[in-house]
């Protein structure tokens, strides 16, 4: 005899592509609705990139990096709420369209053809991670290569962005660079090589931009392995990066066609982790700490107090996760990982941490406003156990005092990272409220949950869509209305 929630869906009807864009005012369209109402202090656009399509037809792409970037927008204004999304129309997605089969390597996908198809083919770049408005420019990002810019106004795609050549052919932009809150500078970095007798030796590349768009300074950070660094952190005076123990090897194989990144990337226990401290003005290297193996692919923020520096991450022992993503239209359990505080002491060079919550966490997002000053709220996307395990299904808020309020998702509701959206009619840290997109697995459609940021247990409005997102990455919030519906 079957229980209840044997008939309760998983995550991976999420997964399944989203091949048609619309756009849409929601009160307009007779098969949406909103549950509550829009508060008339929310105003301007919120953004969400990932991936739109994990497949072509009958093939799917070996990995959930992979999949072709899919910009969404919801536009609030006067009580009303507009969705729009669109493909980022990389070459890789254009091409793929016309032919309706794999013809670029990924992360994790080969190009139909064995060793012949893909020796000497980079893997190409989905645009599907990030998002950015900065410097009057609306960029799609993904690590693995340039920024792709967009119209604000349609979300068109223009094409590859290179700050007027300043990204080199060999360089690329990682999908989490930091808006310093009081001067408007954009800080970026990306992994690269340097190639001299000895072989190929690994870097990354620092960037900083000015708040007028312009790309003014670049630097670099030697290494000794090549890096899975995802994320960084800035604070006032430093860029902080996290030089996690997921070690890449075989880069050859890579190179010439025998293997994808994902089948070179494993987490090494006797690889201690480095944190390196760079000056943001000059771009070099301040300090170096090492301490035991970890891997932090996220962080929430990061600020100076006294001779220390205090980070937060989101940490692992493992990197499991990556055989996960390489089928996650079947996948059925996703953990997040442990709310870790670190404390690096510039004095004497050692470092700390203490745990801030035991709750499985990720993809942990605050004020922006705060980058690189105290926060007291972060909000993050949780994993607990509901009676049906599977993907992020919980939101948690959690302030310096060690307060945290945690809401958990019913079974067959699946969340994402939670985005902080402030008031329009207040700069205070509180007076906002957190976008929560929702995948409903029963009805297969997605809603927008608008929490109100002080107490994320009081939903304010939910704005139920008639069709789904498939499961996204990152996103941002601007009281900017940007998009012209």
């Amino acid at each position: 005899m079957s229980s209840q929630l044997d008939v309760i869906p998983n995550c991976s009807g999420g997964h399944e592509p989203q091949n048609e864009e619309f756009s849409y005012w929601v009160d307009e369209n007779q098969n949406a609705c909103i549950e509550g109402v829009i508060p008339a202090n929310l105003t301007g656009t919120f953004f969400r990139n990932g991936p739109g399509r994990l497949k072509l037809d009958k093939d799917k792409f070996g990995h959930w990096f992979d999949g072709d970037g899919m910009l969404c927008a919801f536009t609030f204004q006067n009580g009303r709420v507009h969705f729009k999304n669109r493909f980022v129309r990389t070459p890789k997605y254009v091409k793929e369209s016309q032919t309706g089969r794999i013809e670029y390597r990924g992360f994790g996908t080969q190009r139909p053809g064995g060793i012949l198809a893909n020796i000497l083919r980079p893997p190409a770049n989905p645009a599907n991670t990030n998002s950015v408005y900065h410097g009057g420019l609306l960029l799609a990002l993904n690590e693995g290569g340039k920024p792709y810019s967009l119209d604000p106004s349609n979300l068109h795609t223009y094409g590859e962005y290179t700050y007027d050549g300043e990204l080199t052919p060999a360089m690329v932009f990682s999908a989490h660079g930091k808006i310093d809150p009081t001067s408007g500078d954009y800080y970026n970095f990306g992994a690269g090589l340097d190639f001299g007798r000895s072989g190929a030796k690994a870097k990354i590349n620092t960037y900083r931009v000015s708040a007028e768009g312009k790309m003014v300074s670049k630097g670099a950070i030697k290494l000794e392995t090549f890096p899975f660094c995802h994320d960084f952190v800035i604070t006032d005076r430093y860029g902080i990066y996290f030089i996690n123990s997921i070690v890449t090897e075989g880069i050859m194989d890579v190179i010439l066609g025998r293997a994808t990144i994902a089948d070179c990337i494993s987490y090494k226990k006797d690889q201690p982790m480095q944190v390196i401290v760079v000056d943001l003005a000059t771009h070099e290297e301040v300090q170096r700490f090492v301490t035991d193996d970890g891997a932090i692919i996220h962080f929430g923020n990061a600020w100076q107090m006294g001779n220390e520096l205090i980070v937060d991450g989101m940490y692992a022992d493992n990197f499991d996760a990556n055989e996960g993503l390489k089928d996650v239209t079947s996948i059925e359990n996703f953990a997040g990982g442990k709310y870790r505080r670190y404390f690096l002491n510039l004095n004497n060079g050692k470092i700390r941490w203490e745990s801030v919550t035991d709750t499985e966490s990720e993809f942990p997002t605050f004020n922006p406003l705060l980058v690189g000053r105290q926060n007291d709220l972060t909000f993050t996307a949780c994993s607990v156990d509901n009676g049906h395990a599977s993907f992020y299904n919980a939101i948690q808020s959690t302030n310096q005092a060690g307060d945290q309020n945690l809401v958990t998702l019913d079974p067959g509701y699946y969340g994402s990272e939670p985005l902080f959206a402030l008031a329009s009619d207040s700069n205070e840290e509180e007076d906002g409220y957190v976008l929560e997109l929702i995948y409903n697995a029963f009805s297969q459609c997605t809603e927008l949950h608008i929490l109100e940021a002080a107490d994320i247990k009081n939903t304010i409005a939910c704005v139920k869509l008639p069709h789904h997102i498939p499961h996204q990455f990152h996103g941002f919030f601007t009281r900017e209305i940007l998009l012209k519906p």
